[in-house]
């Protein structure tokens, strides 16, 4: 099996490898936190040759056992001989001299740097670890890098206070991958999640309570066991625990593992000392409280109680504990009753309570009476219908897992066309908060085909699909929902119009139309909620960057879980606002709460995975920006997802060019502007100004001429700053001698852009400034640069900058040694001085951004100034030989 969400560890083992000094690690993690599996991944890590030992707690009590083993897999001629004097003599040796005897062999053999990994040290027979031990500390000399791995950290270890690895648990999202990961014929998305939550990141516990689970699965048995069942591996140290435990005690722990919490008032109606069995509890660390109530906190340690009481004394205990809470907590009483009798509306009850304790937040709870309702009457019509509702209210608090599970669970079962729309069209709700790829035909012919069984709700499943294809700019697509949603007009709620409408105001914000942005803001419901994202994202498009993080921030400070997909929205487009803002600081900063606030990967998979790729790129971390732009590909493809193919690939050129890239670049740029023709305003993507730049780097100017048609066409009409600063710094770049830097200086005038493309334009404008010889005024330019790219934080930009100004060609340059030179403009004397460098015409052409005509019509004027025939006088002129003078520096190709 893959190792998974371990690369920091697998990074610190690797630099520990890598280091130019012996050196010993300590990996210390819980029995199943999977130390062995991070071990086996050493012998990757490097050429080296490595020796590794499993400990055998079978053979713990043989005197040096441990050592031998690892000696006789080294295999050296030098600790061979001491291997035979130790099997020699065994028992005559004292701890001291084996210790001594083996540092000397390591000092004397001839072998090159090995890697000793020991698993399960602390399982070592005492001799071995004390040698080993001693061995850790002096391995000064020895070329040996040695890693051992042990549960605890005592301070009587011998491999105590060595450099340690804390082993913690897995994340959620790493232990659901894992699982996922393991083959399986049948089973549910569920599973692996429940499995997550209950094994509380240990990986031997999650696999083991996965593959007892697979089991049902292949017996047909689809609802998940309360509670899951324990697998096995971690028996005896409950066993220990519970052993401990006095028998009032054991009793009650017996109760409570009978359902997800308890109310301790119905406890105390079984056991009047119950407040001095639960204190022994509390303090044994096997339960939890709060307020009144009380539960095993462990889910491994209710299900091993669980399953070691017979079924009678199961059966007994819900028995007596239903008739304690018959009139204290009825929806205990119903719990427990539904193990004990058949009773008809007993499933449907526990769904209703299901029902309450969502609203109340608590899903988990929720989750064991869904889970126990439809194991008591799985095919029921009534249970359908309650699903439903269950699986509408589950989403709406982004559990979007549990959502479809009973959502696909009720497909199974109804024949309700009522149903069957609304859980179609939850269905398709899910996928696209997810961020996945629906056709918009397949909303459509839902909607004609079930829509007038519930018209409301087919309305409002339009309203939500305008704006999900809005924001994937199909502007076509969405407008067609919203034509069929006017055929429902009259059936359709004020919540659901007001929805429209915004849907209506952002496709005519992003075809460019940012004048009546500021419309009424509804006033209540999710109308509201869905007013405030979608102005912010009106705003966003209308580069009133301050007032759409104002709107985003106000939408998120809402306390209504009801709202939180929206929310979670709200937050994605609230980074997307920091990019386009050009302010990399607060974007990367959002980015990084992304991480921590939805480390499942829930929502808008595709963009989430954009963001990480901005980001690497934007710290100049290109091989993990790869890595993420792999993952971001798998949501993409210019059909399913043109939006997210587009954007990868205009972020992808973007950071090429900064990289002096420029074939790759140009590839990523113009397959970016190639699928962004479909979307019409040129702003959305903002490639094509990059591609201009790049075309003339590269030397086509034709095409780059070409390119910056194509965008000025497309910017008649829009409203926007940045445009315009892009266009004049196309217009500069494509412009030939003094006039490019008069385009360069009208381009700087203009202050109403971010600070961002007025830095790039800064550096377009140094760099032409040296090209024509005029370094002083190029460094100040890149000074200027310097200091907004660091206002932003476009540490990749800055750094940049940085490597330019510490170059030592950067200083102002001398006086020109041939006094004759002084007649040319500081743009012929550079155009000289390429010449005697042996430049050919075509070659001066691309680095001065002008034509080949241009610098054949420069010289012929060069040479009249300068009363020369040829190419070689002027070489010779422009040389000045015999003088000091240096040559007038060019900027190199970004």
């Amino acid at each position: 099996m893959a190792l998974f969400g371990r690369h920091r560890e697998l990074d610190r083992i690797h630099s520990v490898i890598r280091g130019p000094k012996e050196a010993v690690l300590s990996v210390v993690g819980r029995k199943g936190a999977g130390k062995t599996a991070l071990l086996s991944e050493i012998p990757t890590l490097s050429d080296y040759r490595t020796v590794f030992l499993a400990a055998s707690a079978a053979e713990s009590d043989w005197p040096y056992s441990g050592l031998t083993a690892l000696l006789n897999d080294m295999d050296d001629p030098v600790l061979n001989r001491l291997l035979d004097e130790l099997l020699g003599d065994i028992g005559a040796m004292s701890t001291q001299t084996v210790s001594s005897m083996l540092l000397n062999g390591l000092h004397q053999r001839s072998s090159s740097r090995t890697i000793v990994v020991i698993d399960d040290a602390d399982h070592l027979d005492p001799g071995s670890q004390a040698v080993i031990g001693f061995m850790a500390r002096r391995l000064a000399g020895t070329d040996i890098v040695l890693i051992v791995s042990v549960r605890e950290d005592l301070p009587e270890s011998p491999f105590s206070g060595l450099s340690a690895l804390r082993l913690g648990p897995l994340d959620f999202s790493d232990t659901v991958r894992m699982l996922e990961s393991i083959p399986a014929k049948r089973t549910t998305t569920a599973a692996p999640h429940a499995v997550a939550s209950a094994s509380r990141g240990n990986p031997l516990a999650a696999i083991g309570l996965y593959d007892r689970l697979l089991e049902r699965h292949a017996e047909g048995i689809y609802a998940l066991p309360v509670p899951l069942p324990s697998g096995g591996s971690f028996d005896a140290e409950y066993a220990s625990a519970l052993n401990a435990l006095t028998p009032a005690a054991r009793n009650i722990l017996d109760l409570l593992a009978l359902s997800f919490r308890s109310d301790i008032s119905t406890i105390e109606k079984i056991d009047r000392d119950v407040w001095t069995v639960i204190d022994e509890l509390l303090a044994a660390g096997l339960v939890t409280r709060r307020g009144s109530h009380l539960w095993i906190g462990d889910q491994l340690l209710r299900g091993y109680v669980f399953m070691a009481m017979a079924p009678a004394v199961r059966m007994a205990n819900h028995h007596v504990l239903a008739e304690a809470a018959s009139d204290t907590d009825p929806n205990a009483c119903r719990w427990h009753v539904s193990f004990t009798a058949l009773e008809q509306q007993t499933p449907f009850q526990l769904l209703q309570h299901a029902l309450e304790l969502v609203h109340g937040g608590e899903v988990s709870f929720a989750v064991e009476y869904i889970e126990r309702a439809l194991t008591i009457s799985p095919c029921e019509a009534e249970t359908a219908a309650r699903l439903t509702s269950l699986a509408e209210l589950l989403f709406n608090r982004g559990e979007f897992v549990y959502a479809r599970r009973y959502l696909e669970w009720a497909q199974r079962i109804t024949r309700n066309p009522g149903l069957i729309l609304r859980l179609t069209g939850l269905s398709f709700e899910i996928q696209f908060a997810q961020g996945a790829a629906v056709r918009s035909s397949m909303v459509l012919r839902l909607v004609q085909e079930f829509g007038h069984h519930d018209p409301a709700y087919a309305a409002r499943l339009l309203a939500i699909g305008a704006i999900y294809y809005t924001e994937r700019w199909e502007l076509q697509e969405a407008s067609e929902l919203l034509g069929h949603l006017s055929e429902l007009r009259s059936s359709a709620s004020a919540q659901c119009l007001g929805i429209a409408d915004r849907a209506k105001l952002l496709i005519e914000s992003i075809g460019g139309d940012t004048v009546s942005r500021g419309r009424q803001q509804e006033r209540t419901g999710t109308a509201r909620i869905v007013g405030l994202l979608m102005q912010g994202r009106t705003h966003t498009y209308a580069e009133h960057y301050e007032s759409a993080h104002e709107a985003f921030a106000l939408l998120n400070s809402f306390d209504e879980p009801g709202h939180v997909n929206w929310q979670r929205t709200a937050a994605y487009m609230a980074v997307d606002n920091a990019i386009r803002a050009g302010n990399v600081r607060a974007a990367v900063r959002m980015i990084d709460e992304l991480e921590l606030s939805d480390p499942e990967l829930k929502y808008h998979r595709g963009t989430r995975h954009l963001f990480r790729v901005w980001r690497a790129h934007s710290l100049g971390d290109d091989a993990q920006a790869n890595a993420y732009a792999a993952e971001a590909l798998r949501y993409g493809g210019a059909d399913s997802h043109p939006a997210i193919t587009a954007q990868l690939a205009a972020y992808q050129g973007h950071f090429a060019l900064l990289r002096g890239d420029l074939a790759e670049s140009a590839a990523q740029l113009s397959r970016a502007a190639e699928i962004g023709m479909r979307f019409g305003n040129p702003t959305l993507l903002r490639c094509e100004a990059d591609l201009v730049e790049v075309l003339i780097r590269l030397g086509r100017h034709h095409e780059a001429t070409q390119a910056l048609l194509r965008l000025e066409s497309r910017s008649v009409g829009l409203r926007s700053p940045w445009l315009m600063m892009a266009v004049a710094r196309s217009r500069a770049l494509l412009a030939d001698g003094e006039q490019s830097l008069q385009l360069f200086s009208e381009a700087l005038q203009n202050r109403n852009g971010h600070s961002l493309e007025r830095a790039r334009i800064l550096m377009c404008y140094a760099e032409r400034l040296h090209a024509f010889g005029r370094l002083r005024d190029a460094r100040d330019a890149l000074l200027r640069a310097k200091v907004m790219f660091d206002e932003v934080g476009a540490n990749a930009w800055a750094q940049h900058v940085d490597a330019l100004l510490l170059d030592e060609r950067m200083e102002p340059a001398r006086p020109k040694g041939n006094p004759a030179m002084l007649v040319l403009a500081d743009h012929e004397q550079a155009l000289a001085k390429m010449v005697a460098r042996g430049m050919r015409n075509k070659e001066i052409a691309a680095t001065l951004y002008v034509s080949v005509r241009t610098v054949e019509v420069r010289l012929t004027a060069i040479y009249r100034k300068l009363g020369v025939e040829s190419r070689a006088q002027l070489t010779a002129l422009a040389a000045g030989k015999g003088t000091g003078a240096t040559e007038p520096y060019l900027l190199p190709v970004l």
